[in-house]
């Protein structure tokens, strides 16, 4: 055969015509084990390069693996599988495989340990699955950091602090809620200090750009919470501080508690009592035109604190969410109908206080006529 196509070589380029490489190709022959232990010619069809791996490492990242496949039925339709491997896991991988001659595929691994050994390769075509050509993974050494205590355990490309906001989750603690964008980062692993309950509430995107929603309950006292991630682009830790700043709205938005469940609200609405009593004395005694204004003034924000919250129904079986968003975690079920404070509310749902100081989002299709 070798001895014919030689032949059929010279004679092409004595006619100065060219003679496809594939013709050569598929008749190459590479020596696969028999299952009587011997080495059997057999012709090889596919063949597995891997053509990008990251040169440093650290344990937890993200990173691609960029692999070339040659394939000499080019109309048929491959299917390539990973296996084996060591301290690495897959996240994400190609969806599929388009028939051509030559594709890169790329895949994304994370690192979960030192010693990394990439999982093996293996692709066949769809109609052959019996046989299969593989290429043994590379083995990598990933660096371990020693983080500063604050580390959010984020390694990314970067990470950007969209919007936060805190409020009230009981009597003793506080919510806040953090939107994230996160690029090429394991997000999954986020998690912050000292909170008493935390997780993703949702995440939207890919791995290109990851939108992360994630909540954590912090006890009343803490004014402030700092983390830190790290930065893969330019090898360094950054730090976020994010204020929790318990804000109060106007009764029209009816946004937080009822005053008489905090102290420091009982002491504003004290404190501006005395002065509307002081200012009236001053207006008997001085007949100044100002003080009738700081009076009113005065009175209208102490009427805010007066107006007791509009109760509303929830129906039974409702679910109660820790952020008004269509995929966030519900965290409680209301089996029977129940009677809370409503204290915000948008188009799709309501922010509530139950008798037992607990506050969430209902939905308001489960609102019902108190």
């Amino acid at each position: 055969m070798r001895l014919l196509l030689s032949i059929l070589l010279a004679l092409g380029l004595l006619m100065g015509n060219e003679i496809e490489p594939s013709v050569f190709a598929e008749e190459e022959t590479f020596w696969s084990e028999g299952g009587d232990g011997n080495l059997h010619p057999s012709e090889q069809l596919i063949y597995l390069n891997i053509e990008t791996a990251p040169r440093k490492l650290y344990v937890g990242q993200i990173f691609p693996i960029t692999i070339k496949v040659t394939s000499l039925k080019r109309e048929k339709r491959l299917e390539i599988r990973v296996e084996d491997g060591r301290n690495v896991t897959l996240v994400q991988e190609p969806t599929t495989f388009e028939p051509r001659a030559i594709s890169r595929y790329t895949y994304y691994f994370k690192a979960t340990g030192s010693n990394v050994r990439l999982p093996d390769f293996i692709a066949s075509y769809e109609d052959e699955l019996e046989r299969s050509y593989r290429i043994e993974g590379e083995s990598l050494h990933a660096i371990r950091l020693n983080p500063p205590k604050d580390f959010c355990n984020v390694l990314a490309q970067s990470m950007e602090l969209v919007n936060y906001q805190a409020s009230t989750y009981t009597e003793e603690s506080n919510i806040l809620a953090l939107q994230l964008k996160i690029a090429f980062g394991n997000y999954d692993d986020f998690r912050l200090k000292n909170s008493s309950n935390q997780g993703i509430d949702s995440y939207s995107g890919d791995l290109n750009e990851t939108t992360l929603f994630y909540y954590a309950v912090f006890p009343a006292g803490t004014e402030q919470v700092t983390f830190s991630y790290f930065n893969l682009e330019k090898n360094r830790y950054e730090k976020f501080h994010v204020p929790i700043i318990v804000k109060r709205s106007s009764v029209s938005t009816q946004s937080n508690l009822d005053p008489q469940a905090s102290e420091f609200t009982k002491f504003k609405i004290m404190a501006t009592g005395f002065l509307i009593a002081l200012w009236l004395v001053l207006w008997l005694t001085r007949r100044s035109w100002i003080y009738p204004l700081l009076i009113l003034l005065a009175g209208g924000y102490l009427v805010t604190y007066l107006i007791p919250l509009k109760n509303v129904c929830i129906k039974p079986d409702s679910r109660l969410y820790l952020l008004p968003t269509n995929q966030s975690t519900s965290f409680i079920t209301l089996y029977e109908r129940t009677v809370a404070k409503e204290m915000n509310k948008n188009r799709e749902y309501t922010k509530i206080q139950l008798p037992n100081n607990t506050i969430g989002w209902v939905k308001n299709e489960d609102l019902c006529t108190p």
